[in-house]
């Protein structure tokens, strides 16, 4: 029977959720590189796990990802996945592409 890479499983899980590894690492108070070497450690110390599973709505021990997708941080401060971000930047580039455009027609 093969055994869970449980580094390899923190870090898919992480990037299936689209959750920011910099903001993740400084919630936990840990630096990127910290949280990028427990990616490669095979196994993973029980309460920390517990820990990040809790601060990413998830439990390793089950097969389903819970929903939704919050990240709780300090002083009640929340932080949703990356795709708010990336709408963000996506409707501030048509915004601007549109502007741009205007521009154009106007100088013709």
């Amino acid at each position: 029977m093969e055994t869970i890479h449980m580094g390899k499983l923190l870090e898919i899980t992480i990037r299936k959720k689209g959750i920011n590894i910099t903001k993740l690492a400084t919630a936990l108070g840990i630096t990127r590189r910290t949280l990028y070497n427990w990616f490669k450690n095979p196994s993973i110390d029980e309460l920390l796990l517990e820990k990040i599973s809790s601060m990413i709505s998830n439990d390793f021990a089950s097969s389903e990802i819970s929903h939704p997708i919050i990240l709780t941080l300090p002083f009640g401060k929340r932080l949703v996945p990356e795709e708010k971000d990336q709408e963000y930047w996506r409707n501030k580039y048509i915004d601007l592409l549109e502007r741009y455009s205007k521009l154009l027609e106007a100088k013709a």
